[in-house]
């Protein structure tokens, strides 16, 4: 990793493989990793949709936002995985932009119904017609997305091949 920046932080809509990638590249490179939700559930000792449905996103937010600052101030090599509002956040992405090295894994959204669909772990998922949300997130934060320094599509990519891909781009940065 580039000695400027140790951390590697990877944003995507739910679904599209940002803690699976982010666990096998960390192991990669010998380094820790972080699933950010994941942290959020063991500070909080509640999970998202508690913290959802008790506090409210604004809060989940906050704590979010909070939770990555820390994280990204450490210097240590770190594979951070995001939650899929994380990077919307303005504050958020500054700090995310100027610590680390962003990657947007994406896939369609047929896809990411296929590997999320049927699961009640979602919150912003729990709602109506999960095709419409999904697609409507997408429509939302794509643009933000965009700005990550690297982006890679996950549909039909094999772990170990989509894995070299971004340690090649990262290496040639």
């Amino acid at each position: 990793m580039s000695p400027a920046k140790k951390i590697i932080a990877i944003i995507g809509l739910m679904g599209v493989g940002k803690t699976t990638i982010g666990s096998k590249l960390a192991e990669k490179l010998k380094c820790y990793f972080i699933d950010c939700d994941q942290e959020i559930e063991d500070r909080e000792g509640k999970t998202i949709n508690e913290i959802f449905s008790k506090k409210g996103e604004k809060y989940f937010r906050e704590v979010e936002k909070n939770i990555i600052r820390e994280i990204v101030s450490r210097d240590e090599e770190i594979i951070l995985s995001l939650g899929g509002g994380a990077f919307m956040n303005e504050e958020t992405r500054k700090i995310l932009k100027e610590k680390a090295i962003t990657i947007w894994l994406h896939a369609t959204i047929d896809e990411i119904l296929h590997r999320v669909g049927n699961k009640n772990n979602r919150p912003l998922l729990n709602q109506k017609n999960k095709r419409e949300t999904l697609e409507e997130l997408a429509k939302k934060r794509y643009p933000v997305y965009q700005e990550a320094d690297f982006n890679f599509d996950t549909t039909n990519e094999n772990h170990e091949i989509l894995i070299d891909k971004i340690l090649g781009k990262i290496n040639a940065k």
